[in-house]
């Protein structure tokens, strides 16, 4: 039997249409049993008449009429819900309460056209919306301690109080997230069909709205990125089809291909670890006749980006210069140029090419 929180998610999934057919066929054996039909009819009454509904079109009595018509017509609601064979519905009251909860999630989401993963929200009791209409970057304090930097024409939906096992927030459009660490307490970040898991780090979300790509940029901390409709029983990400990010990484994940494509973030930048003063040591960029061994480990240990040369006689070349002011990029052209070797960036790590010394 599923679980509560189970159920209710698959409930909000079947909301946004994007439940597969194992998941459909859990969802209603669940409401076949009739176990959760008092929970579910409860619920979407009270989401049906809380304050989000005000301002919109559906009024809580004409609301509750249509809750009242659908369960009191059996014709009608073998119209409304999707026939299985061998399956008898027997608790109409529960898929009655699916169309309901299908009708408030569209006024809640303001726009019936949006078919992303807002509409998950609609099984919470209090909701959060935040859109910036500025020009400006817009930055919110979340009740955990995080923040989140939305960018211009983006928004945010979130429920009020987060759950205690996890903290969720629907982003559309751009934002950088600073999310505070808590073990126990995992952050998920849903855009379009992606799901961004991180427990504490710091990292920005791009959805395109001109095609179905999301990128998803880390500059600190560990992130999980994988595909919203990949099943539960799957742990981790490869599974899921989705990639583990590390600092300065980013991915871009194509919506309609279901293609993960990982490579360097455009600007890689310091990565400040965590310490006792949290000061992190700067490391000294400046290097007199230092071989490029020793060069590559300050670099890797900064910015910590492998550093992968094509030849071991790389190692043998010196280096003399001083490159603390340049952004990484360019001191590795600096460094380069100085032993006749370049550079190709190969997914999310560094090739150094060329012949090497003696």
């Amino acid at each position: 039997m599923l679980s509560r929180e189970k159920f209710t998610m698959l409930l909000a999934k079947y909301a946004s249409d994007i439940l597969s057919t194992e998941e459909r066929n859990e969802l209603f054996d669940c409401i076949t049993s009739g176990v959760y039909e008092d929970v579910l009819l409860q619920h979407i009454e009270q989401n049906l008449r809380n304050k989000n509904m005000e301002g919109s079109d559906l009024l809580p009595q004409r609301s509750a009429g249509i809750l009242h018509k659908i369960l009191s017509s059996e014709k009608q609601n073998s119209l409304l819900i999707p026939k299985r064979s061998k399956l008898k519905m027997i608790y109409w009251a529960g898929a009655a309460a699916i169309i309901i909860g299908i009708i408030f999630s569209l006024f809640l989401i303001k726009n019936a056209e949006k078919k992303d993963n807002f509409s998950a929200l609609a099984f919470t009791k209090n909701i959060d919306e935040r859109a910036n209409t500025t020009a400006q970057p817009l930055k919110i304090k979340m009740e955990d301690g995080s923040f989140i930097t939305l960018q211009p024409g983006s928004a945010i939906r979130y429920a009020t109080h987060f759950l205690p096992d996890k903290r969720e927030v629907f982003l559309e459009g751009e934002a950088f997230f600073e999310v505070s660490k808590n073990a126990s307490r995992p952050f998920f970040v849903y855009s379009k069909n992606l799901v961004t898991r991180v427990l504490g780090t710091s990292f920005t979300i791009k959805a395109n709205r001109k095609n179905s790509q999301v990128e998803v940029a880390v500059r600190s901390g560990r992130v999980e990125v994988y595909e919203n409709k990949s099943s539960e029983k799957d742990n981790d990400a490869k599974t899921k089809g989705g990639v583990i990010l590390l600092p300065n990484q980013k991915v871009i994940y194509n919506q309609a291909t279901s293609i993960f494509v990982p490579s360097l973030v455009d600007d890689p930048s310091p990565v400040v670890k965590d310490s006792v003063d949290k000061k992190t040591p700067v490391e000294s960029f400046v290097f007199e006749d230092a071989s490029l061994k020793k060069v590559l480990a300050s670099l890797e240990k900064t910015f910590e980006i492998d550093m992968v040369v094509e030849n071991e006689n790389l190692y043998n070349c010196l280096f003399t210069g001083d490159v603390s002011q340049q952004d990484l990029y360019t001191k590795l052209n600096i460094i380069c140029q100085a032993i006749q070797a370049s550079y190709e960036i190969k997914e999310t790590k560094i090739l150094i090419k060329g012949p090497g010394c003696n």
